[in-house]
């Protein structure tokens, strides 16, 4: 009789299990628009890095007036591309994790804008990158925010 009910209690744990499972498989919309978001945040950071390691190795690949984009020297805006890039890439990052906090996201918004206005400021020297790289930026800022009702809502 107390083997019955050890596998019955069994049964009943490998069931919960299984719905458990089967419960995480289920994928939220919301929440997969801002891993994409991320998955893009990463890529637009890894190839801002890589644009200012290029204008620091090559400053002769960009064309620019008097060797300045906006008043600031081709060393600086390198310098720029470099860290943005590599914060946009680090707010990617984490907003891959499981648990997306608002701060996160609205790091991830701040960063990414901030990158599409280094871009433009870059469009002189850069033309058809920089457009590129504006329009990741605002992919991936509609896809972070497009989601913040729900965020709110406690649905993500």
């Amino acid at each position: 009789m107390a083997e019955a009910d050890v596998t019955r209690a069994e049964a009943r744990e490998d069931a919960a299990t299984r719905r458990n499972d089967d419960e995480s498989v289920v994928t939220n919309p919301a929440r997969e628009w801002v891993r994409f978001g991320a998955i893009v945040m990463v890529i637009v950071g890894g190839f801002s890095v890589l644009e200012g390691v290029m204008a620091l190795a090559a400053p002769d690949t960009y064309v620019t007036r008097e060797g300045t984009v906006l008043a600031i020297d081709l060393a600086g805006w390198a310098w720029l591309h470099l860290v943005l890039g590599a914060v946009v890439l680090l707010s990617g990052l984490a907003l891959l994790r499981d648990a997306v906090s608002g701060r996160a996201r609205a790091a991830g918004v701040t960063v990414v804008g901030l990158s599409a206005i280094v871009q433009l400021a870059w469009l002189p020297a850069a033309p058809i990158w920089s457009i590129i790289m504006i329009a990741l930026d605002v992919l991936v800022l509609g896809a972070i925010v497009a989601v913040g009702n729900q965020h709110s809502a406690g649905r993500l």
